[in-house]
């Protein structure tokens, strides 16, 4: 028996170990913009959500950050994107839920076709049922609109859950008044993902989602 129709897989830091990658490529952008590196505490939060949000949260202004962006797609497509895995376990989680009914799909801010591509090359494509990521748009941008988007598309009469590491993923599941379930071994913290979704199951590893879905 299952307890959610519908679940939500955040990519970075939930399906794949990416970090590497991304930091790589947030770093060329600093430097080929002259800009000074931030510190590790504050390039970690680059992980998750959209890039030009990340550049203007560190001074960058709207032209700028849109400099920065077509910098850091141009590496990312190059580089960042092959030095990407999926986490221990996750296949055979992903495998568990389809054989027991529950609709898969990708909610993530990455930039769409980055995250189409990302799927098919490390051969998660045929787990998921949809896959929804950032348009480039101001309407498929942030966190709840895309997780808003792939619900519109799957069905809303379906009892959904999100499942993501970080804090944008639990205030997307809080606003889109669905459940959370937070990876531990992902990017994020526990007490940032809490302060955002109060009711979050937590899990440390991949296999650990399979019971709180079909329980």
């Amino acid at each position: 028996m299952r307890k959610y129709d519908i679940a939500l897989f955040d990519l970075d830091g939930t399906l794949s170990e990416s970090g590497e990658g991304i930091l790589d490529c947030v770093k060329i952008t600093f430097r080929e913009m002259k800009r000074e590196l931030p510190d590790e505490k504050t390039l970690a939060s680059f992980i998750g959500p959209p890039m030009t949000d990340s550049l203007k949260r560190c001074g960058f202004s709207e032209e700028d950050a849109q400099k920065g962006l077509q910098i850091y797609k141009k590496n990312y497509i190059e580089k960042g994107i092959y030095k990407n895995k999926v986490y221990s376990g996750m296949y055979e989680t992903l495998q568990t839920l389809k054989d027991n009914g529950v609709l898969l799909a990708v909610a993530t801010s990455k930039y769409q076709p980055f995250s189409d591509r990302i799927i098919r090359m490390l051969n998660l494509e045929s787990y998921f049922d949809f896959v929804g990521g950032s348009s480039g748009t101001p309407e498929r941008h942030t966190k709840i609109q895309v997780i808003n988007y792939v619900l519109d598309s799957l069905g809303r009469d379906k009892k959904a859950v999100m499942i993501g590491d970080t804090k944008f993923d639990a205030e997307g599941a809080s606003m889109a008044k669905i459940d959370f379930i937070g990876c531990l071994y992902g990017y994020g913290s526990r007490e940032e993902m809490e302060k955002c979704f109060r009711n979050t199951i937590f899990v440390t590893k991949p296999s650990e989602i399979v019971p709180v879905i079909l329980r």
